[in-house]
């Protein structure tokens, strides 16, 4: 047969991109990329509280470099809760 082979013959778990996926199999797909993503955000964020705070409570960073992430979040909380309330206007 002179025909071209337009791969419409291949299965869809080929590997083969799909035009119109299932919504639910393109989210199960997502999802771990989605979640990695989040949990890049929340480190960066962590990292971005700890390198704020220790400095506040005068502690050198260089001896707090293995702290875990609920410890940041602990003396995060302390310290905001320290904090003199403001008065209103």
């Amino acid at each position: 047969t002179g025909r071209p082979h337009s791969g419409a013959a291949f299965p869809p778990r080929m590997g083969l991109p799909r035009r119109a996926g299932d919504p639910a199999e393109l989210r199960k797909s997502l999802k771990p990329l989605l979640e990695k993503r989040r949990r890049a955000r929340i480190n960066e964020s962590l990292s971005q509280l700890k390198g704020l705070i220790l400095p506040l409570l005068g502690r050198e960073s260089s001896r707090y470099s293995k702290l875990e992430k609920a410890d940041i979040l602990e003396m995060t909380v302390r310290f905001l809760q320290e904090l003199p309330a403001s008065s209103g206007p």
